[in-house]
């Protein structure tokens, strides 16, 4: 199955991961002509604070213009992603953020209805925190904080604590973005995930199981409780953003549609790339 680039799930899929509430205080960001991006003096993190979501470069001084770019983030000592996807020109992007040392991490956008009747695993439990329940959410944040992320990579302190506040901010009240959720295999806490909600859709992101727990069904678990909350609320469509080499034979297997695949390319600072 293919999608066109004017289809709603196509768009949906594409400006999932813009979450903006999600960004720090102090977060700057360019938006508008083909271009999304964010550099956040503040955080030392690449994901969401220090990114090209969208580029639009003039191709005849596309290599002046990621210099600058790149220049932005290593002046504050920041690390930064890339996002290259098949249509972004100039075609030969990705080669020319390679020969500036980026690492490169493979991707795919995909999208599921929430009406699928994908079922829970027996032995897990699947429960959403309580914006009101401190044990809840200290047990949220404990096992997001223990784990590594799609990247491969912890998160850093600073990057906790931001979130130990925003997410209490975001998941309560009446206009309150997100849900968090953590998963429990024979009572223990063995995963957790999260969704943010964006009106008709939903965008579902940050998974992780404990590797001691692997096997047993929690991540298949952690989605289908989603997608049936998601279907109870009315809202039509998920969407997530998934590592090739790890969670993404999964989601399509449990029947999210692959909508495009695209690259991430991480430039580290001299003092972080050694």
């Amino acid at each position: 199955m293919t999608f066109s680039q004017d289809e709603p799930a196509f768009q949906i899929a594409l400006n999932a991961p813009v979450c903006p509430r999600l960004l720090r205080d102090d977060a700057i960001l360019t938006e508008g002509n083909g271009w999304y991006r964010t550099l956040t003096p503040s955080s030392p993190w690449a994901t969401d604070d220090n990114e090209v979501l969208f580029s639009n470069l003039d191709e005849q001084n596309a290599d002046a213009e990621i210099e600058g770019i790149v220049s932005e983030y290593q002046k504050l000592g920041r690390p930064m992603r890339w996002c290259v996807y098949p249509w972004t020109r100039p075609l030969d992007l990705a080669d020319r953020l390679l020969g500036r040392g980026a690492s490169r991490s493979n991707v795919r956008a995909l999208v599921c209805d929430t009406s699928l009747p994908l079922q829970r695993v027996e032995g897990s439990e699947i429960e959403r925190v309580d914006p009101n329940s401190t044990e809840d959410y200290e047990a949220y944040i404990g096992i997001m904080a223990s784990g590594e992320m799609s990247s491969g990579k912890k998160l850093p302190a600073d990057e906790i604590a931001f979130r130990h506040r925003r997410y209490r901010e975001l998941i309560s009240g009446t206009d309150a973005v997100m849900q968090l959720f953590i998963a429990r295999y024979q009572g223990v806490v063995a995963g957790c995930g999260a969704m943010y909600l964006k009106g008709c859709s939903a965008y579902l992101t940050g998974d992780y199981v404990v590797p001691a727990f692997h096997a047993r069904g929690l991540f298949q678990s952690l989605i289908a409780f989603r997608l049936n909350l998601l279907h109870e609320m009315g809202i039509p469509l998920a969407s997530g953003h998934g590592r090739e080499d790890t969670s993404v034979p999964w989601l399509i297997r449990f029947g999210f549609k692959p909508v495009f695949p695209y690259s991430i390319y991480q430039i580290d600072p001299p003092s972080i790339a050694g």
